[in-house]
């Protein structure tokens, strides 16, 4: 019998570094964790009958989320007495989600202690009760349980349990990139992020900026690329070089432990010519830096993001001229968008001559401060949570007239085709009188050639390229 099991709806394209990270943790406690994974409902019910395990767990995003609540049902049908725990960043800021599904407990925040703790007091007395950082069901009541202490040295935490995720598919473990984390927490206020509220959550509870120490944290990596292969790395810290001096330890030893280009996130207010000097000597390839918007008002007062387009523009001419390739994202559809604020964005893109234009749209997701901007002004109600789609590529599911909103869903496909290509601006007009789905798929194939084309060079099996492939096409096209 199983004490705990993790179960995955779905095929993913990139490694799920919450269940990798809380799965090595279970493990460094004593606790086996087992990986139900599958796109198949019969195929998970039928390896639960097989493997009984005492409860399972789901790490969520909101909107992914919502194909797992009739999943979560039924496994309740099937199995009464699974206990079953949701979290991930879906349940620390909308724990509301316990009652959307067939759940006995929502995780609130970082689950590294809080949720071995969980199976150790289901093992020791059957019930949740009195374990931090969980809400959970006690005779038919959500009931807060508080909140654990953040993991103040994360070099105490054990490396990410790869291999849990690569025993059930080939695809992820084959794939040239491997996705890491530095560290955790970031400390600006960006109204469309979940980082203001975690930070106001947790006051108090530890350390709230954190970072691995550098010999740790290349150890990880040269350990995944030597086991599993790597030929580049993705950091996914929300900014990866917020700590100077912890970045210039790293460019001195990163080159000869590890020595594979990596990809970074990056903010334009702290870029300059020592910051892109040490990343350029670490191994760099790309950079990312967010844009959101061109208008200067809506980036400063409602997305409180505190620069001005000069400072992007520059920020963005210095990543050029130290021979980075620079990718950057943006969102259309934000609270008091207009025809003039998506054009600002544009052109303030071609301006900044991105390798790699990116936008989305935005989502109004539960509890974010954006989230209430919107309905405060109009642009949103409460009763449409539960359509906000999982795909932010496809529309905007704010209330705009019919004529911004056609814009706004249009623009945003030839996006990505008109920065990268600023003559073809000319033919806009023809373009935003294709039909969406038309221009869609459209956006799909440039976004696919510019990011072949701005990736560091790899050698992957044609095999693997076809996989890829129908991964993109499973979620973009038909998901």
């Amino acid at each position: 019998m199983t004490q705990f099991a993790w179960v995955v709806y779905g095929r993913l394209f990139t490694e799920q570094i919450s269940i990798m990270t809380l799965s090595a943790s279970l493990e460094k406690n004593g606790i086996q964790p087992a990986l139900i994974y599958s796109d198949s409902k019969s195929a998970i019910l039928k390896e639960i009958r097989s493997l009984r395990p005492s409860a399972i767990g789901y790490s969520l995003m909101y909107g992914s989320h919502w194909r797992y609540r009739e999943l979560s049902k039924n496994i309740r049908e099937n199995f009464p007495n699974v206990f079953q725990v949701i979290g991930g960043p879906l349940t620390t800021f909308y724990p509301e989600a316990i009652n959307d599904f067939s759940a006995d407990a929502v995780c609130i925040g970082e689950g590294d202690a809080s949720l071995v703790n969980l199976i150790n007091g289901l093992s020791a007395k059957g019930s949740a009760e009195g374990v931090h950082g969980f809400n959970v069901k006690i005779g038919g009541q959500v009931v807060p349980q508080g909140l654990e202490r953040l993991v103040d040295d994360l070099d105490s935490l054990p490396f990410p349990d790869r291999k849990l995720l690569y025993a059930k598919d080939d695809f992820l473990k084959e794939q040239e990139f491997k996705s890491f984390l530095s560290g955790r927490g970031c400390p600006y206020p960006c109204t469309y992020c979940f980082n203001h509220k975690f930070n106001e959550m947790y006051k108090g509870l530890g350390k709230l900026i954190r970072k691995k120490s550098v010999d740790y944290f290349i150890d990880e990596v040269a350990r995944t690329k030597r086991e599993f292969g790597c030929q580049f790395a993705i950091f996914e810290d929300d900014i990866f070089v917020l700590d100077r001096k912890w970045l210039g330890e790293f460019a001195r030893k990163f080159p000869a432990k590890v020595g594979i280009p990596y990809i970074c996130y990056v903010r334009a207010d702290l870029v300059d010519g020592e910051l892109l000097a040490l990343l350029k000597e670490s191994g760099c390839h790309i950079v990312r830096m967010a844009i959101e918007t061109g208008n200067e008002q809506i980036r400063n007062t409602i997305l409180k993001r505190s620069m001005s387009n000069q400072v992007i523009v520059d920020a963005a001419e210095l990543i050029h001229r130290y021979g980075l390739k620079l990718s950057v994202s943006n969102m259309f559809g934000l609270p008091c968008e207009t025809v003039d604020t998506v054009n600002e964005t544009v052109q303030l893109n071609i301006a900044c001559r991105p390798d790699n234009p990116t936008a989305q749209f935005f989502m109004p997701y539960p509890k974010m401060e954006l989230t209430e901007t919107a309905i405060e002004k109009g642009y949103f109600r409460r009763e449409l949570f539960s359509h906000i789609p999982k795909n932010t590529w496809k529309f905007t599911p704010l209330l705009f007239d019919k004529k911004t909103r056609r814009f706004i869903n249009r623009t945003q496909k030839i996006f990505a085709l008109i920065v990268r290509y600023p003559s073809l601006q000319r033919y806009s007009r023809f373009f935003l009188m294709l039909p969406d789905s038309f221009l869609y798929i459209i956006s799909i194939m440039v976004r696919t050639i510019i990011t072949k084309n701005y990736l560091p060079h790899t050698k992957v099996r044609f095999l693997q390229r076809l996989r890829a492939a129908e991964r993109l096409l499973r979620f973009y096209v038909f998901g």
